[in-house]
């Protein structure tokens, strides 16, 4: 069977009830998280700042808990110069001499990094990437991991290092343990394309082209990670969209905007640090929306800061990854892999489990390459408890995923729901079975947005909080099921049709 439903099966009333669903339970569920704004306010463990200074923003105070946002923030307003310098030079080079490209980038990401960092901070992000580069002359890629598995150790130590952390500041600590992380995935994606290379195109592997690379201003810090392949397939003498480049820019610009003054108002990310706040929502039920609106907000970010990065990388030729999908529009998780982080998707399938497993393997061989797959995913992002859980949970979640498609596409399964069922309450069961899959999946990622205290609470909630709880938790999630995948089918065959 398969996954998408014809939508002719479903009639028009049913359709409408399970959009009337969905939107009214966001609707409601927002409106009542802004009830708590100011209980948030008064309750909070710390102050909240001033809002913005134009009315109605500075009658509120503004949510600041998200460190992430904020550091961001501050990023933007120390390195803009360096943002616009480099779309002067690219646009520049692109013009006179393209085949300098490479070098236009390594100079504006020196300069930014040799203006604003500590030379400590400086020292690191060299040595980490002049390591790539030299282990890459060797082609064995047990040293590539065996290197990335010592910078993911330094980057853990520093973390709890007060000396340095004293000396730079904890904005620049940001920045560069960041940076870091990011580095060494493009260390190792350079690394492991050149081993693989033919003879013939190695020369697309040069010193030049790898610090060009690694030195991407755009997505130094904030990404997305952009594969080496991608990179070396940029277009560099193809004319470049100035109106299109603009219009990526601004989208991350409204929507940063537009989750700024949210905040004055939606005390979210606050929510996702101090149980007691959703606690106070009014029942259960309700508080399930808190941990939609954590995702919403989460997803929001990653859409101005990869947004940011993909729009430079557009315009400078580079084939880069799409932007984040929406989590309201997935509702299989490893679509969740697949479409909201596209380029670490293809680092982790490409390097890790490709490497491990292929399509003939065995279904053993296929899980031992996922656990070792997300084996790395826990230890890239740092070694805490909550990230391990989190881990764990998006393992167990594919693997039964993979375990339920393969149910559901035996001939016997597809036989015995036709013929006791017929068409449309086969696609119902399907729908019934997979949100069984989807809610311990969607809550899986409130442990990674908010940490263990609140992904523990709201798994609590959904499970051990009676049947009743329960069965409207079911029915509202298989609501958000079908109307996720009515518009899957609706985009797949839009773009069916533009290939027609």
């Amino acid at each position: 069977m398969s996954r998408l439903p014809d939508r002719t099966l479903l009639t028009r009333c049913e359709i409408f009830v399970y959009f009337g669903v969905y939107i009214a339970y966001i609707v409601v569920g927002l409106y009542k998280i802004y009830g708590l704004r100011d209980h948030i306010a008064k309750e909070a463990k710390f102050q909240f700042p001033d809002g913005w200074r134009f009315y109605p923003l500075s009658q509120r105070r503004r949510d600041d808990s998200n460190d992430e946002l904020e550091n961001f923030g501050d990023f933007i307003a120390s390195f803009w110069p360096f943002y616009l310098l480099h779309a002067c030079v690219q646009g520049f080079i692109r013009w006179k001499c393209p085949r300098l490209q490479c070098l236009g980038f390594i100079g504006v990401c020196a300069l930014a990094l040799s203006v604003n960092l500590d030379w400590t901070s400086m020292v690191l992000l060299v040595t980490l990437i002049a390591s790539y580069y030299l282990v890459s002359l060797l082609p064995l890629k047990c040293l590539v991991w065996l290197l990335s598995a010592g910078w993911i150790l330094c980057i853990n130590v520093m973390q709890k290092n007060v000396w340095w952390t004293d000396r730079v500041g904890y904005t620049e600590y940001v920045l560069v343990i960041v940076t870091m992380s990011w580095s060494v995935l493009r260390g190792c994606s350079y690394s492991l394309s050149k081993m693989g290379a033919k003879e013939e195109d190695l020369r697309r592997y040069s010193l030049i082209q790898y610090l060009g690379y690694a030195m991407y201003f755009p997505c130094l810090t904030y990404g997305p990670i952009i594969s080496y392949q991608r990179f070396a397939a940029r277009k560099e003498n193809e004319e470049q969209n100035w109106l299109g480049f603009v219009g990526g820019v601004l989208r991350s610009a409204i929507w940063w905007l537009v989750m700024q003054c949210a905040l004055h108002y939606f005390y979210i990310h606050y929510m996702s640090r101090d149980v007691r706040m959703v606690e106070m929502m009014d029942s259960v039920f309700w508080q399930h929306s808190a941990g939609y609106f954590m995702g919403q907000f989460f997803f929001l970010y990653y859409v101005v800061t990869y947004g940011l990065g993909i729009a430079f990388a557009l315009q400078d030729g580079i084939p880069a990854p799409n932007r984040p999908r929406c989590i309201g529009r997935i509702h299989f998780y490893s679509d969740m892999w697949k479409y909201f982080d596209e380029g670490l998707y293809e680092f982790l399938f490409q390097h890790i489990y490709a490497e491990l497993c292929g399509k003939r393997s065995s279904a053993a061989a296929k899980f031992g390459a996922t656990a070792l797959t997300f084996a790395f995913v826990f230890v890239w992002h740092g070694c805490y408890t909550y990230v391990l859980i989190w881990s764990i949970l998006n393992f167990l979640c594919l693997a039964a995923e993979k375990v339920f498609k393969t149910f559901t596409s035996m001939p016997e399964y597809q036989r015995w729901t036709q013929r006791h069922l017929g068409a449309v309450g086969a696609q119902r069961l399907y729908a019934m079975l997979a949100t069984q899959l989807f809610i311990p999946a969607a809550f899986s990622n409130v442990y990674f947005i908010g940490g263990q205290e609140i992904g523990d609470f709201l798994m609590r909630g959904a499970y051990l909080s009676g049947v009743g709880n329960y069965l409207a938790l079911c029915f509202c999630s298989y609501c958000f099921f079908q109307c996720s995948e009515l518009l899957l089918t609706k985009s797949v065959g839009r773009s069916k049709t533009k290939t027609y």
